[in-house]
């Protein structure tokens, strides 16, 4: 399986600077030009001028379809793109990952809300022909692209987890004991806008402007315990919502708007659905199972013979050694 590279996040368990704490008093223009660079000063004070251009890109973003503002497409573009860096692969950007969360984060725009794709199939192989035991030419339509309504329960939950409980009619009933869900769309909009705070104050520049090295180390920091609030309700942090995010939109069906051409799968050796086809068919005229060709069951999969037919199985990467690891441990521990 081919190494997802993933950049190297400490968890660090040390105090960050108190000026970096999410619930320190944010400094004026003023006090930052007496500490740091004019240019760090500078840029705080453009932030605070394009608030009043901020509210018209969200209405501009809005009409047409959109939940993120130009500058906050750039920065979750960015972070993505650190989050799964591309190298001989392609990256989170590449892959559609801030596709993915934006199309989420919109998915009461329809009149179907885009929350569970339909099925069974999707298309992507054909029917088997039953009388041969091969693939046939027809193909099913992709119903994953039909949406299924939610249950009032469902829509209830959903917008909560959307547009949070306060907002929601009958969804605030855990409110009392566990405090109130903040919905997504503030999770984000709120946590982007902090990461472009901690980058200026970082390295003197909002997320998208700066390097990837500097990029890197604005992460790290937003991993130290502190820089960013814990979510109550959800547990874990705005860093630690982007990154599952990110995963499920480069991995995930492509009919949610990630996985762009399906690259994500090839990426880390998944060949995503196989029905209606499946791996073994059944031929009415010699009463038997068939293996495909391209995908045998009983025999090495084509791309593991080397020259001569001899076998050559594809070495197991760093990831797939760990779940290796970590299933025999468990294995052993649980068989004592």
């Amino acid at each position: 399986m081919p190494k997802v590279r993933l950049p190297r996040i400490p968890t660090s368990e040390t105090a960050p600077p108190p000026e970096l704490r999410w619930d320190a008093p944010r400094p004026s223009a003023l006090l930052l030009l007496s500490r740091r660079q004019f240019l760090k000063a500078g840029a705080v004070i453009l932030t605070a001028a394009s608030l009043p251009l901020t509210r018209g890109q969200r209405v501009w973003a809005a009409a047409r379809g959109r939940f993120f503002t130009r500058s906050e497409r750039a920065t979750l573009n960015a972070v993505c793109d650190r989050i799964l860096p591309r190298d001989t692969d392609p990256g989170a950007l590449a892959l559609d990952a801030p596709r993915y969360i934006e199309r989420l984060l919109t998915a009461f725009d329809h009149s179907v809300p885009r929350i569970f794709a339909g099925g069974p199939f999707s298309g992507r192989t054909p029917f088997p022909d039953n009388d041969d035991g091969t693939p046939s030419r027809k193909r099913p339509r992709n119903s994953f692209k039909q949406f299924i309504p939610l249950t009032r329960v469902q829509d209830i939950r959903w917008r909560a987890e959307l547009f949070g409980s306060a907002a929601v009619p009958g969804a605030d009933f855990n409110d009392a004991i566990l405090g109130p869900l903040v919905g997504l769309r503030d999770v984000y909009r709120t946590g982007l806008a902090r990461v472009n705070e901690v980058a200026t104050m970082v390295a003197g520049a909002p997320f998208a402007r700066l390097s990837t090295a500097q990029q890197d180390e604005v992460i790290a920091t937003l991993d130290m315990n502190g820089v960013l609030q814990r979510d109550a309700r959800r547990g874990g942090t705005f860093l630690d919502l982007l990154i599952r995010h990110t995963m499920e939109g480069c991995f995930g069906v492509p009919e949610y708007g990630g996985n762009k051409r399906r690259r994500g799968w090839r990426m880390i050796g998944l060949e995503g659905d196989a029905q209606p086809l499946g791996y073994s068919i059944f031929s009415i005229t010699d009463d038997a199972y068939h293996e495909r060709a391209d995908h045998p069951m009983s025999t090495p999969n084509p791309d593991e013979l080397g020259p001569g037919g001899v076998l050559a199985p594809r070495p197991l990467s760093d990831d797939g050694k760990g779940v290796q690891d970590t299933i025999i441990f468990f294995s052993t521990l649980f068989a004592e």
